[in-house]
C-alpha cells in the first residue's frame, strides 16, 4: 500500500493512536484521523484512511474542472462529521457522499 498524504501516530502520551490522511490543493487542507480504537486495529484503521485517501484523490480528479469546489464541499463535510463526533455520534464508517 502506499503511503503518501498517510502520517502515522504512534505517540505513548497521547490518547491518540492512528493514521492521519492530509491533502492539500486549492490553498486547502482536508485532514482525518483514522484511530486504531476506533477501527479495531493499526492494520483496519490504514485501511479505512487508504480507502478516505484514494476516495478524495478520485474525487478531486473527476472535479477536476471544479476541484475549489469541491475541496470546500469536502471540507464542510470533514467539519460536519468532527461536529457530529463531539455531539456523542458512532462515527465508525469509511467515505462519505460516495467520497
Amino acid at each position: 500500500m502506499k503511503t503518501k498524504n498517510l502520517t502515522r501516530y504512534t505517540y505513548e502520551n497521547t490518547d491518540f493512536q492512528g493514521w492521519r490522511v492530509s491533502i492539500q490543493r486549492c490553498g486547502r487542507i482536508i485532514t482525518r484521523y483514522f484511530s486504531d480504537l476506533q477501527y479495531g486495529s493499526e492494520e483496519e484503521s490504514k485501511a479505512a484512511a487508504v480507502e478516505y485517501r484514494d476516495a478524495v484523490l478520485a474525487n478531486m480528479n473527476a472535479h477536476r474542472n471544479d476541484l475549489p469546489d469541491y475541496m470546500d464541499q469536502e471540507l464542510e463535510h470533514v467539519q460536519q462529521l468532527l461536529k457530529e463526533k463531539s455531539a456523542g455520534f458512532n462515527l465508525h464508517h469509511g467515505p462519505q457522499r460516495g467520497v
